[in-house]
C-alpha cells in the first residue's frame, strides 16, 4: 500500500527502446524498499494496458476533461490547512524528478519530507536516505546521461468514494495525476495518467500531513518512489 495512463506521447524508435528500458528500471530504483514489488506490478500491468486518456469507468474521478488533455488548476499558494492543497503539492514534489539537478533518485522523497508524517517518511526509508553516503546507482546515472526529467501535475483531488471525512481529522483523497517525461534526445516525450490515493492526518496545529499512499488503483504506469 505504498507508492508507486498508458503513454499517449510519441517516442522515436531507437530512442524509445533505450529510454523505455531505463524508465522501466527507474521505478525499481526510486521506490522505497517496501514498495518495489508494488511498483513492479504497476509497470507490468501498464505494459499490456490498452491506450486510454482517463481512468476506468468505475474509478471515482472528479468531473472534468480527460486527464491526458486537461489543464492543471490555476497556481495557488500552498494552504497547509487544506488537505487537498497539501496532497497536490506534496505528491508533485515527491514524484517529480530531474536527473540533471537532483542528487539521486530519492531527492523527491527528501523534498517532500516536510509534508509527510515522520512515521510515513520513515516507512518509505527516508531516515535511511538522509544518512546515506553512497552515490546513485548506474541506472540513475544512465537516465542522467539522457537528461531525463519527469514533471507530475495534480489536476484535481476529491474525497475517495465521494465521502468527505475531513471533520474526523483523517482525509483519504483521490488524485487525478498527469506525468510528462522528456529527455535531451529530440522527440523523446511521454505522457501518462494515474489515480493514486493519499491519506492525510490533521495535526494538533490544524495543518495536514500525508500519512499514507496507495497506488494500487493507479491507471497505467506512473513511476513511483
Amino acid at each position: 500500500m505504498i507508492l508507486s495512463g498508458m503513454s499517449v506521447g510519441r517516442m522515436p524508435t531507437r530512442g524509445a527502446s533505450r529510454l523505455s528500458v531505463l524508465l522501466a528500471a527507474a521505478p525499481l530504483l526510486i521506490c522505497g524498499v517496501s514498495a518495489c514489488s508494488a511498483v513492479r506490478d504497476v509497470v507490468a500491468r501498464a505494459s499490456t494496458a490498452p491506450s486510454a486518456t482517463g481512468p476506468p469507468p468505475a474509478a471515482s474521478q472528479p468531473p472534468g476533461p480527460p486527464l491526458a488533455t486537461a489543464s492543471p488548476p490555476a497556481s495557488a499558494p500552498l494552504d497547509t490547512h487544506d488537505p487537498g492543497s497539501v496532497a497536490g503539492d506534496c505528491f508533485a514534489r515527491w514524484q517529480s524528478y530531474d536527473t540533471r539537478t537532483d542528487s539521486g533518485p530519492d531527492a523527491g522523497l527528501l523534498r517532500a519530507r516536510a509534508c509527510m508524517t515522520p512515521d510515513f517518511f520513515a516507512q518509505l526509508g527516508g531516515d535511511r536516505l538522509a544518512a546515506a553516503t553512497e552515490g546513485p546507482a548506474r541506472a540513475w546515472l544512465e537516465l542522467r546521461a539522457l537528461g531525463s526529467r519527469s514533471t507530475v501535475e495534480v489536476l484535481a483531488t476529491s474525497p475517495l468514494g465521494g465521502t468527505d471525512t475531513t471533520a474526523t481529522g483523517r482525509a483519504v483523497l483521490l488524485l487525478n495525476v498527469r506525468r510528462t517525461t522528456v529527455s535531451d534526445r529530440v522527440g523523446d516525450r511521454a505522457e501518462t495518467v494515474s489515480n493514486p490515493t493519499l491519506t492525510l492526518l490533521r495535526q494538533t496545529d490544524g495543518t495536514w500531513l500525508v500519512a499514507g499512499a496507495d497506488l494500487a488503483n493507479s491507471y497505467g504506469d506512473a513511476p513511483g518512489r
